[in-house]
């Protein structure tokens, strides 16, 4: 596991732009910011029931969030916005915890490991998972759960 909070699987992911598109017709969208360090995210959210159909990431931000919504846009298609809610959920307290252990994180997110020692970057990689959540939580009977 590499230690360097900018390392080469977080270039990569951060310079991914599959995502970063306008959705045709979302069923609803966000716009969050941190305004520690500017970084801004709009999410757009076509669900179906409770999964989310497609996603669209677009992230004015650092490294490390772009990173991040790469990430999340990829998985989210066919997933159920419980199953989002649970990864960001062991996510965030995979990074507050006390455990020195990589194997700690939810194993997609294993590449975040580094950023668990810098605490006023959390917030860089938990962002587009906000962005989902306060998207879809407007909407009836989905957000609750």
């Amino acid at each position: 596991m590499n230690n360097d909070l900018y390392h080469d699987q977080i270039i990569k992911w951060s310079k991914k732009t599959d995502n970063n598109k306008r959705l045709e017709n979302p069923d609803c969208s966000a716009t969050v910011s941190n305004p520690l360090c500017g970084d801004r995210v709009t999410i757009e959210v076509e669900i179906e029931g409770d999964v989310i159909k497609d996603m669209s990431c677009q992230i004015k931000g650092c490294m490390l969030c772009r990173a991040s919504g790469s990430i999340l846009a990829k998985l989210a298609g066919g997933m159920k916005y419980s199953e989002l809610k649970n990864m960001a959920l062991d996510l965030e307290q995979a990074l507050k915890s006390q455990t020195d252990n990589p194997e700690s994180f939810p194993e997609t997110y294993r590449m975040f490991y580094p950023v668990k020692k810098h605490r006023s970057r959390h917030s860089c990689v938990l962002l587009p998972f906000e962005g989902v959540i306060k998207s879809v939580s407007g909407l009836h009977g989905i957000g609750d759960k």
